[in-house]
């Protein structure tokens, strides 16, 4: 975790409260590939490793697959995460692929700072527009306040909805601390 409280405590990031949640929720593993825009999450993946794993794969259309592919075979909900732009592009039909087969998915990607959206940013895109049509909850998370309810709320229209959700994490939002809930 990164920096300290007051009391020489670790603070606890939002990334650690987005693994807390899957953690709690059941998932086991996340696929995908790290970038800039899901380090975090990745690095707070490595440090509840006893819980769940991060397994990477070559191409975020395979973590979309694989994501699918658990969700088919097991009943458990499938993760894939990505950054944000290209990346998350590449997830489209893999996650369309869990869609058509009700597999319950959880798609996380990263997303480029509020103040870069609509100005042609690197690897900014509309990527709300993007997911729409593919994903039953389909939202962008900036406060840190959203996390818990919003990343709860995802779950469960994707277990319970046998459908896809997407939920993007703005770039200044995962690296804030993150406050009890």
């Amino acid at each position: 975790m990164s920096g300290e409280t007051a009391e020489g405590e670790p603070q606890r990031l939002v990334a650690d409260a987005i693994v807390e949640q899957l953690v709690e929720w059941g998932v086991k593993q996340v696929y995908g590939i790290p970038g800039e825009t899901s380090l975090q999450i990745v690095d707070a993946i490595r440090r509840r490793s006893d819980q769940i794993r991060f397994v990477l794969v070559r191409h975020e259309e395979v973590a979309a697959f694989m994501a699918s592919a658990y969700a088919k075979l097991t009943g458990d909900l499938g993760v894939c995460l990505s950054i944000a732009g290209p990346g998350a592009t590449n997830l489209v039909t893999g996650l369309y692929d869990a869609k058509m087969d009700r597999a319950s998915v959880l798609a996380l990607t990263g997303q480029v700072g509020l103040q870069f959206l609509g100005l042609g940013s690197f690897q900014e895109i509309d990527q709300h527009a993007l997911f729409e049509a593919v994903a039953d909850f389909n939202e962008v998370i900036d406060a840190p306040e959203q996390v818990t309810e919003l990343l709860t709320v995802a779950m469960k229209q994707a277990i319970v909805g046998h459908g896809v959700s997407h939920w993007a994490y703005q770039r200044t939002c995962r690296r804030s601390p993150c406050f009890p809930t």
